[in-house]
């Protein structure tokens, strides 16, 4: 199933122990309980730090100095599978989340062919809040959780060509995010804003990448 099938069987073992450790320890019914299963597409912009908790990374930067500018912006297309399990009480809901984010990205540069090829994976999870109004159910959350990289360079040097690949992680990404669904009997339509920080440092060059930043995100969601 390669890579894709591997994230899809985390995300769903990791799915359903939260499930089970929610019903036992808060012991919740299910006439209180909502959860909602996601897939969203949309946009990241890796070089807008995250407001209040993000910073600039310079690993980059400093590739461009020795071999030319980008070619490439900085936005990457994550796709996200997401989890969310609340408990109601009237208009007003609380919850748990959980979330699987992937994208690849190339980088090239203009004085010379060399390139960078960066693959990221994000684990997500922390506390949502949201309300329950007639037409639109509007939400915020944050939280932590773990990032993963794999950073390869071609790099012309002094007209020879040098390879590495480095592995990264970042342990205790912070980000936030709002939001808001729109219901269709138990489909519908979910639309997020979302800031991340969460950046590794790359051993070649001893400088930092972000593999968070600013996102908006689209998709469908099922709930039950």
């Amino acid at each position: 199933m390669g890579n894709g099938g591997s994230l899809v069987k985390l995300f769903l073992k990791l799915s359903l122990t939260t499930s089970i450790l929610l019903f036992a320890f808060t012991g919740w019914c299910t006439e209180d309980t909502v959860v909602y299963l996601a897939i969203q597409y949309g946009n990241q912009d890796t070089g807008s730090p995250a407001p209040l908790v993000g910073k600039k990374d310079t690993y980059l930067s400093t590739l461009e100095n020795i071999h030319g500018d980008l070619k490439e912006n900085r936005e990457v297309t994550p796709k996200i599978l997401s989890f969310d399990f609340y408990k109601t009480s009237g208009s007003f809901a609380s919850g748990f989340g959980l979330e699987v984010h992937s994208y690849n990205k190339s980088y090239s540069f203009g004085n010379d062919s060399s390139s960078v090829n960066l693959s990221a994976v994000g684990l997500l999870y922390g506390l949502n809040f949201y309300y329950r109004g007639e037409f639109w159910f509007p939400f915020i959350g944050f939280g932590t959780g773990n990032y993963s990289a794999k950073v390869q360079e071609e790099l012309n040097m002094d007209g020879s060509k040098t390879y590495g690949t480095v592995f990264g992680q970042v342990d205790k990404p912070i980000f936030y995010k709002f939001g808001f669904r729109i219901p269709f009997n138990g489909i519908g339509i979910v639309f997020t804003q979302q800031y991340t920080s969460a950046d590794i440092i790359v051993a070649t060059e001893n400088k930092s990448l972000a593999l968070g930043g600013t996102s908006s995100f689209v998709g469908l969601y099922y709930s039950f």
